[in-house]
C-alpha cells in the first residue's frame, strides 16, 4: 500500500481508538476484496471479546468451523494489534489491551446486542473450564452477558474462593472485576458484588482501613438492588474498616447488622451451607470486636458458635478444603479466648487442632500462599501458650517454622502490606524468644529488623490503628532490650515513642481495653528507665 493511501486509511479512523484498530486490517491486506476485510475486522472484532483467544474460542464465537477459524487466525497473527499469547496454548494469541478495551467499548456502544450475544457464547465456551484462569473468564464473559446470574454465580465463585482459592488466582479476578467496573458494564446487583469481590481482595493485602468510602457506596447499591446477602457482606466489610481503623464501637454495630441479616438468612433455608457459612463468620467477626474490647465471656460464646457451625459443615463434607480452613481459625479464635483468660491447657489443645488442620491443607497444596500463611499463623499461636509456660525452647521451634514461612511469602510479594505485616509479628516474636533466653545482642538485631518494617507500614497508612500498635509494641521490644544493656538514654527515646503512639490511639477510642492496656505497660515501661536513670519523681 502507498503511503498516500497509508495515509489516507489512518484519517479515515479519525483517531478513534478501534477504528484504528480496525484500520491495521487495511494496511496489512490491502490486496483482499473489501469483502474479506470485513470478514477479517469481524474475526478481530471478535478476538477481542476474551483476554486471549485460539482457534477453539474463535470458532465458538463466531460460529464457523475450527478450519475457517484457524484460517482467520493466522491473518489475525499478522497484525500489530495482535500478539503470541503461550500462557494459554501455542496456537493463542491476545489483542492488545488498549486495542481490545477500544474494541469491545466500540461494540457496546454500537451494537450492543452483538456484544451481548458474543460475550453469552464465550460465557458458554468457558463455563466448563474449571482451572481458575477458566472461571475467572467464565464470570467475566457471564456478567456481560447475564448480569443477573453473573452476580449470584459469583457471589458463589467468591465464597468459594475466598477459603481456598490461591491469592494469585483471587487477585486476577478481581483486576478482571475492575476491567468491568472501568467500563461500566454493569449495573444493579451484578455491580454490587463486582464491588464487594474487589473491595474484599483490596482488604485481603492490608488495605481495609482505606475502603470506608466503598464499603459505604457498596451498601446502599445493595438495599438498592434488594439483595440481602449483599447487604450482609457490605455491613462487614463495613466493620472491618472500622476495626481496622480502631473504631470498636461502631464495629460492633457493623458487625450486628452482618450478623442479624446472616441469622434471618440461615433460618429461612437451614440446608443453605453458603448462608451457614456467612452466619459462623458473623459470629466471628462480632467475637473478635468483643475480644478487643476485653468482654472475653461475650467473645468466647461467640466464637463457640462460629466453631460449632463450622465442625458441622466440616462433617456434611470433610473433603471441602474450604470447610476445614474455617474450622481450623474457629479453634484459633477460641484458643486466644482461653489463652487470654489463662487457660493454657485448653488453648493449647485449641491451636493444636489449628495447626493439625492448616498442615494438612498445606501439605494438600504447598503453592497455595493463603494456606502456607494460616500454617504460620498456627505455629505462632502454638509457640505463644508454649511461651506462657516457659517451655522456651519448643516455642522457640514454633516461632521458628512461622518466622521462615512469613519471610519466604514476604520475598515472595513485598508490596502485600499483610505479608509485610505478618513478618514483623514472626520477626517480633522470634526477638522477644531470643531476649528471653538472654541474647540481647541478637535480640536487639531482630527487634530493629521488626521496627524497620513496623515504620514502613504505619507510614505507608496512617489510618491503620493496628499497625501503629504494632509499631508502639515494637519500640517497647526495643526498649526492653536496650534497658536490659543499661544504654538508659536509647531505652528512654524507644518508650517515649511507644507511649506517644499508646497515648493516642487510647484517646481514639477508650472502648479498646487492649489500648487502654498497652497505653499503662507503656508508662510502666517509661517508669523503669527513670526509676533507673535515678529520676524518682
Amino acid at each position: 500500500m502507498k503511503l498516500t493511501e497509508q495515509l489516507r486509511v489512518l484519517q479515515a479512523a479519525g483517531g478513534d481508538p478501534a477504528k484504528l484498530a480496525l484500520a491495521t486490517v487495511d494496511l496489512k491486506y490491502p490486496q483482499f476484496s473489501e469483502a474479506e476485510r470485513a470478514s477479517l475486522k469481524e474475526a478481530l472484532e471478535t478476538a477481542a471479546i476474551p483476554h486471549w483467544c485460539d482457534e477453539a474460542i474463535l470458532a465458538a464465537l463466531l460460529e464457523v468451523s475450527l478450519n475457517e477459524s484457524a484460517a482467520r487466525l493466522a491473518r489475525l497473527r499478522a497484525l500489530t494489534v495482535v500478539e503470541p499469547f503461550p500462557a494459554r496454548g501455542e496456537t493463542a494469541v491476545n489483542v492488545h489491551e488498549s486495542a481490545r478495551l477500544a474494541l469491545r467499548s466500540a461494540l457496546v456502544n454500537n451494537l450492543g446486542e452483538r456484544f451481548q450475544g458474543l460475550s453469552g457464547r464465550a460465557a458458554a465456551f468457558f463455563e466448563d473450564d474449571l482451572t481458575a484462569s477458566g472461571r475467572i473468564e467464565w464470570i467475566y464473559h457471564l456478567l456481560c452477558a447475564d448480569p443477573d446470574r453473573g452476580a449470584t454465580e459469583l457471589e458463589e465463585l467468591d465464597c468459594a474462593w475466598s477459603s481456598s482459592a490461591h491469592p494469585e488466582d483471587r487477585y486476577a479476578l478481581a483486576a478482571a472485576l475492575r476491567e468491568i467496573e472501568d467500563t461500566g458494564l454493569v449495573q444493579g446487583r451484578a455491580r454490587v458484588w463486582v464491588l464487594l469481590v474487589m473491595a474484599w481482595t483490596r482488604a485481603s493485602r492490608g488495605e481495609a482501613a482505606r475502603l470506608e468510602d466503598v464499603a459505604q457506596a457498596v451498601l446502599q447499591l445493595a438495599k438498592d438492588a434488594a439483595d440481602a446477602m449483599a447487604e450482609a457482606a457490605a455491613h462487614c466489610l463495613i466493620g472491618d474498616v472500622l476495626q481496622a481503623q480502631g473504631k470498636l464501637g461502631k464495629a460492633r454495630a457493623a458487625f450486628g447488622e452482618y450478623l442479624e441479616i446472616c441469622r434471618r438468612l440461615a433460618e429461612k433455608d437451614p440446608t443453605n451451607a453458603g448462608w451457614q457459612r456467612e452466619l459462623a463468620l458473623a459470629h466471628s467477626r462480632v467475637g473478635d470486636v468483643l475480644q478487643a474490647q476485653g468482654k472475653l465471656g461475650e467473645a468466647q460464646a461467640a466464637f463457640g458458635e462460629y466453631l460449632e457451625i463450622s465442625r458441622r459443615l466440616v462433617e456434611q463434607d470433610p473433603t471441602s478444603a474450604g470447610w476445614q480452613r474455617d474450622l481450623a481459625v474457629a479453634h484459633s479464635r477460641v484458643g486466644e479466648v482461653l489463652q487470654a483468660q489463662g487457660k493454657l491447657g485448653e488453648a493449647q489443645a485449641a491451636f493444636g487442632e489449628m495447626l493439625e488442620i492448616n498442615r494438612w491443607l498445606a501439605e494438600k497444596d504447598p503453592t497455595n500462599a493463603d494456606w502456607q500463611r494460616e500454617l504460620a499463623v498456627a505455629h505462632g499461636r502454638v509457640g505463644e501458650v508454649l511461651q506462657a509456660q516457659e517451655k522456651l525452647g519448643e516455642a522457640q521451634a514454633a516461632f521458628g517454622e512461622m518466622l521462615e514461612i512469613n519471610r519466604r511469602l514476604a520475598e515472595k510479594d513485598p508490596a502485600n502490606t499483610d505479608w509485610q505485616y505478618d513478618l514483623g509479628c514472626a520477626v517480633y516474636r522470634a526477638a522477644r524468644i531470643l531476649q528471653t533466653l538472654g541474647d540481647l545482642e541478637g535480640a536487639q538485631t531482630m527487634f530493629e529488623e521488626a521496627l524497620s518494617i513496623g515504620h514502613r507500614l504505619a507510614e505507608k497508612d496512617p489510618t491503620n490503628a493496628v499497625w501503629q500498635r504494632e509499631l508502639a509494641v515494637t519500640h517497647g521490644g526495643v526498649g526492653d532490650v536496650l534497658l536490659a544493656q543499661g544504654k538508659l538514654g536509647e531505652a528512654q527515646a524507644a518508650f517515649g515513642e511507644m507511649l506517644e503512639i499508646s497515648r493516642r490511639l487510647a484517646q481514639k477510642d477508650p472502648t479498646n481495653a487492649a489500648w487502654q492496656r498497652d497505653l499503662t505497660v507503656a508508662r510502666g515501661r517509661v517508669g523503669d528507665v527513670l526509676l533507673a536513670l535515678g529520676k524518682l519523681k
